[in-house]
C-alpha cells in the first residue's frame, strides 16, 4: 500500500512539473514572435458602471504576444493628441496627458501576456463615451473602441392626470422621471400588476450632462382601474414607482361650495388692502404730530393738538392746509433705511470762491487754510460739481474726524452742510444762509450748538428734545446725512452712524437747479470729507 501511494504522488508531482514547463515554454514562445500583423480583441456592446467605483476597459493582442516593445495608446474619440494614457519606450508617459485622467488610468492587463487593458478609477458623468485602444510597431497599427456608460438611477416619477381632448369620459395620464443613465425603461401598470401596452407613448430626452429624462401618456378610462403605476428601472433591482387614481377632472360650472370659498377669499383680500390704506393714513398723521411735538417739547397726544401748532405744523409743508398736513403721508420725512438707497456720489469744485479754502486732489475734502478767520467779504464754502432739479438725492458728510492725525489738527470749530439754488451761488459776498436768500444748511457753532438756517437761534428739531440736543456736545455728530427730495420740495437730514433723523426743512424749492454746499468754517483746519 505505502509503495503504491509513493507511486502515486510521483505521478503528481510529475504532472505539475509537466505544466508549468509548458506555461514557461509558450511564454517564451510569445517573447520571441512578434508577428508583422495583429489585431485587437475588445467586448462587445457598452460597459457599465457606477459613479464613483473603478472600470475595467479591456483590449488584448490577437494573437497573443509581448506588447511590452510596443506603443499603447487610450484616448477619447476624436481626442488622439490628448490621450488618457500613453505607454512608449517601455514606460508610461508623463505628457501629453490629459488632465481630466492624470492619475486616474492605469495599465492593468499584463503587457507581457499582451493584454493592454487599462482601469479607470473614480468614474464621473464626463467619462462616458467612446474610447479608442491604439496599439503600434515600427511596421503596423491597430485600433479598437470600447463604450463606457455610467449607471446613474434617476428621480422618482411624477405622475399627473388632465381631461383627454375630446373628451369621451377619457383621461391622459402622464409620467416623468430626470437623470438616468443609460436609457431607462417604463413600464405602466393596473391594480393587478398586469402590464398596459395599448394606447401609450414614450419619449426619451437627454441633457446636457448625458443624463436621460423619460416621459410618457397613457389614455385611460377612470372606470377601468381603481389606481395605475408608473416604474422607470434599469433593472429588477434598479428601479422607481409612482402611483395615481385617475380621475377625470370636475366637468361643468363652479360647484356652489368653490364659488362661496372664492368668494371669502376676495372679500378678505379686499378688506386687508382697505386695512392697510386706513393704518397708513393714520400712521402717516401720527408720525407727523410726534415729530412736530418732539421740536415743540410737547408729550401731548394727538387729540390736544392746539390749532397754532397744526397751523405751524402746515407752514413746514408748503401751502398745505392745517388739516391737510396731518392727514397726507408725503409731508412725512423718510426713515434713514429709506433715503440711504439713493446715495450717489458727489465731487466738489476743484475752483473753490474762497481764498483761504483748499479742495483735495480727489475732490472729496475740503479745510481751511487758516485757523485764524480772517476779515474776508467772501461767502466760506464750496459748491458740488453736481448739479440737481429732479428725483432724491442722498449724500454723506463727515463732520468730526476721528483718525490720529486729525485729532492733532484740534476739534471742529465751526461748519454748515446743505444746499443752495443756482442764483444763490452766484452771489460771492456773505449773505445770511436763509432761504430767503437760496440757503437751506445745517450749521454747528462750538459755542452756539447745532441750529438749521430757517432760524439760525433755533435749535435742531427729530428724535430728540430740545433740552436734550441743546446739552449733545460736538463729538456726538460725526456722518450727517443729508437727503434732498427735489420732487417733494423737501430737505432732510441724518445722523448717519445712528440712523436717526435729525430734522427736516419744507418748501425748498429753486427755479432751475441745486448744488450741494459744503463750508469747513474758518476757524480751524480741519476738513469736511464727502464720503
Amino acid at each position: 500500500m505505502l509503495q503504491q501511494l509513493e507511486i502515486e504522488g510521483g505521478i503528481m508531482h510529475s504532472g505539475v512539473w509537466l505544466r508549468l514547463m509548458t506555461l514557461t515554454a509558450l511564454t517564451v514562445l510569445m517573447a520571441a514572435q512578434s508577428p508583422a500583423v495583429f489585431t485587437l480583441m475588445v467586448p462587445h456592446g457598452q460597459i457599465l458602471t457606477a459613479l464613483n467605483s473603478s472600470v475595467s476597459l479591456a483590449c488584448e493582442l490577437s494573437p497573443l504576444f509581448n506588447a511590452e516593445p510596443l506603443e499603447v495608446r487610450w484616448y477619447r474619440s476624436g481626442d488622439f493628441d490628448k490621450p488618457a494614457l500613453l505607454y512608449e519606450d517601455h514606460k508610461i508617459q508623463e505628457a501629453p496627458v490629459d488632465p481630466r485622467y492624470r492619475g486616474r488610468v492605469s495599465l492593468t492587463g499584463g503587457l507581457e501576456r499582451g493584454n493592454v487593458s487599462v482601469t479607470l478609477e473614480r468614474v464621473t458623468l464626463e467619462d462616458m463615451g467612446e474610447y479608442v485602444c491604439h496599439v503600434s510597431n515600427a511596421q503596423w497599427y491597430e485600433k479598437a473602441s470600447v463604450f463606457l456608460t455610467v449607471k446613474v438611477q434617476g428621480g422618482t416619477p411624477v405622475v399627473s392626470v388632465a381631461e383627454a381632448r375630446g373628451g369621451g369620459g377619457q383621461v391622459n395620464v402622464t409620467c416623468s422621471s430626470e437623470g438616468w443613465s443609460p436609457y431607462p425603461t417604463l413600464t405602466w401598470r393596473n391594480k393587478e400588476g398586469r402590464e398596459i401596452r395599448n394606447g401609450r407613448e414614450v419619449l426619451n430626452t437627454p441633457d446636457p450632462q448625458g443624463l436621460v429624462r423619460i416621459s410618457s401618456w397613457l389614455l385611460c378610462s377612470p372606470s377601468d382601474t381603481d389606481w395605475l403605476s408608473c416604474t422607470v428601472s434599469l433593472s429588477e433591482e434598479e428601479k422607481k414607482e409612482s402611483r395615481i387614481l385617475p380621475k377625470a377632472p370636475t366637468e361643468g360650472h363652479w360647484s356652489l361650495g368653490a364659488f362661496i370659498t372664492t368668494l371669502v377669499i376676495l372679500l378678505l383680500f379686499i378688506f386687508t388692502v382697505i386695512g392697510f390704506f386706513i393704518w397708513n393714513k393714520k400712521t402717516g398723521f401720527i408720525r407727523v404730530s410726534t415729530l412736530k411735538k418732539m421740536a415743540n417739547g410737547n408729550d401731548k397726544t394727538e387729540s390736544t393738538e392746539s390749532p397754532e401748532e397744526e397751523t405751524a405744523l402746515a407752514g413746514e409743508c408748503g401751502t398745505q392746509t392745517a388739516k391737510e398736513t396731518t392727514t397726507q403721508k408725503e409731508c412725512v420725512p423718510k426713515e434713514w433705511g429709506e433715503v440711504k438707497r439713493f446715495k450717489v456720489d458727489i465731487t466738489l469744485d476743484p475752483k473753490p470762491g474762497h481764498p483761504y479754502l483748499q479742495v483735495s486732489p480727489n475732490r472729496k475734502k475740503v479745510y481751511s487754510k487758516t485757523s485764524k478767520e480772517p476779515n474776508v467779504s467772501t461767502a466760506p464754502h464750496v459748491l458740488s460739481e453736481d448739479k440737481f432739479s429732479f428725483g432724491q438725492i442722498y449724500w454723506e458728510v463727515v463732520v468730526r474726524n476721528g483718525g490720529i492725525f486729525d485729532s492733532l489738527l484740534g476739534d471742529k470749530q465751526s461748519w454748515y452742510v446743505g444746499v443752495a439754488t443756482d442764483t444763490a451761488t452766484l452771489t460771492t459776498g456773505v449773505v445770511p444762509l436763509t432761504p430767503q436768500n437760496g440757503f437751506w444748511v445745517f450749521t454747528y457753532e462750538k459755542e452756539k450748538g447745532y441750529c438749521v438756517s430757517d432760524d439760525p437761534q433755533m435749535p435742531v428739531s427729530g428724535n430728540e428734545s430740545p433740552s436734550m440736543l441743546r446739552d449733545i456736545s460736538a463729538d456726538i455728530l460725526t456722518t450727517l446725512g443729508v437727503f434732498l427730495d427735489c420732487d417733494r420740495q423737501m430737505l432732510s437730514f441724518y445722523d448717519a452712524d445712528s440712523k436717526l433723523h435729525l430734522h427736516s426743512l419744507f418748501n425748498v424749492v429753486s427755479s432751475n437747479t441745486f448744488f450741494a454746499v459744503f463750508s469747513p468754517g474758518l476757524r480751524d483746519t480741519c476738513p469736511l470729507t464727502v464720503k
